[in-house]
């Protein structure tokens, strides 16, 4: 386990599909990481943010090559570029492997435009305070809703509350750093939360589905089924579960980062649309 305050390395995860991405053809950016949120490319953002947050030394981009991203690297002396592989989970293994990486490890992507130095710094001191393998950031799913209303989400659904993955992990221990193995078995099915609690065991699945898992039963789970201890931390900006992959995501972070530059309130009065659930109860 890392002591507190010790600079994690963090890997921005920028890969995108082989055939086109759909928001990089409906911004005519070259790669998705690139497409412009506010006139910004995403990748321009993370990067200022994970740069000017206290608990991240080293930054690895992974997945999009130096030539490609040159214009939307704020600082190009201080990123590293490695290519990926053929799914997050595999390009996270090469790059720990190519770069001989150690604990800790803090991995977000590339389409997280509207993370803060201040949402990272909470989930990097929250992560080097646990006795944990691998832990992974979730915010309330009904205060991400209220903030983005009407924009499609992933609940994941436990006995207390709904929550969204941030899109950030953290590596504390030798163990962890197996953690994108285990991730590689589960993440094509990263939109259907019941398969991913399906790969901790059928009874862990059968709880999870009669709404009786905490949150808190995960990391039980984990060390039991996988030798991992994996531990969530729950994080306080509601705009951490959201990142952007469809045009509609896109006009939503932008019209949250005009309130937030103008000191408006976090919602607008809009129709809340439907949200991906898995109900964990009746």
């Amino acid at each position: 386990m890392p002591t507190p305050g010790k600079s994690f390395t963090v890997l921005v995860m920028a890969g995108s599909r082989a055939t086109g991405d759909p928001l990089a053809v409906a911004t005519g950016a070259a790669h998705k990481a690139l497409a412009p949120v506010g006139g910004v490319p995403m990748l321009t953002r993370v990067l200022r943010t994970v740069h000017a947050a206290r608990s991240v030394g080293r930054i690895v981009v992974c997945g999009l090559d130096a030539a490609t991203a040159r214009s939307a690297v704020p600082e190009p002396n201080t990123v590293e570029f490695v290519s990926g592989g053929d799914t997050p989970g595999a390009s996270a293994l090469h790059v720990i492997d190519t770069l001989g990486l150690a604990p800790p490890i803090l991995i977000t992507t590339a389409d997280h435009p509207l993370l803060t130095p201040d949402t990272v710094d909470e989930f990097c001191a929250a992560s080097a305070g646990l006795d944990a393998d691998v832990t992974f950031g979730v915010t309330p799913g009904a205060q991400v809703s209220a903030t983005f209303p009407g924009v499609h989400r992933t609940h994941y659904r436990f006995r207390d509350g709904g929550y969204c993955g941030c899109n950030l992990y953290a590596l504390l221990s030798p163990s962890g750093l197996q953690a994108p193995r285990v991730w590689m078995r589960v993440e094509q099915h990263r939109k259907r939360p019941w398969r991913i609690v399906a790969a901790l065991g059928p009874w862990l699945l059968l709880r999870f589905l009669r709404g009786r898992v905490a949150l808190a039963d995960i990391t039980p789970f984990t060390q039991r089924r996988l030798g991992l201890r994996a531990v969530a931390v729950r994080l306080s900006d509601p705009a951490a579960g959201f990142d952007v992959d469809t045009y509609a995501q896109l006009q939503a972070a932008e019209a949250f980062l005009a309130r937030r530059a103008t000191g408006g309130p976090p919602t607008e009065p809009r129709t809340a649309g439907l949200t991906t659930r898995l109900r964990g109860g009746r």
